[in-house]
């Protein structure tokens, strides 16, 4: 947030920025949604409010039309309170999702180290529980048919064998 000091005679610094700079620079730098510190230079006092106050002044003098009459007039009737509340009102949600994208990013980080995790496996080839156990399966089918052919060739064996042959091999 850039912080401006108000000197005595009216000069505005930008501490950030290392310059002096006009009540248009601080419009432009509100419109461009960032947050901007007006203090006087010697009591370190907010001058913000002020400083704001003034910009919507000069605006106004030139024609602009920012503020309506009306609006203007029930401002002054209700006091700086009302518009506080409305203020508030208004920017709440900008909160829940500042916070809301906080918790996400701070359980981001467990969820970046898995996926960094993963890509360096995948790099490096080297197979993951579910290719363990998809391998684990086709091991085991193999095994199976291996199993099958070898009683099958067995049994194929058995009846080749002649009368003669079977009592041969008997005897060894």
């Amino acid at each position: 947030m850039p912080v401006i000091k108000r000197y005595p005679n009216r000069k505005l610094y930008d501490t950030e920025a290392k310059r002096y700079v006009t009540l248009e620079h601080i419009a432009a730098l509100i419109q461009a949604n960032q947050d901007v510190l007006v203090i006087d230079h010697e009591t370190g006092e907010d001058l913000t409010t002020l400083t704001l106050s003034q910009i919507i002044f000069e605006q106004e003098k030139k024609g602009s039309g920012l503020l309506s009459r009306s609006l203007l007039t029930n401002l002054i009737r209700t006091g700086g309170d009302t518009l506080e509340q409305v203020r508030r009102a208004l920017t709440a949600p900008l909160h829940i999702d500042a916070k809301n994208e906080q918790t996400a990013n701070e359980s981001s980080p467990l969820q970046r180290i898995d996926e960094l995790f993963q890509d360096v496996l995948a790099t490096l080839n080297v197979p993951t529980a579910r290719d363990l156990h998809k391998l684990q399966a086709q091991l085991d089918e193999l095994n199976a048919k291996i199993s099958a052919l070898l009683e099958a060739q067995q049994a194929d064996d058995a009846a080749e064998k002649t009368p003669a042959e079977s009592d041969v091999a008997e005897a060894q």
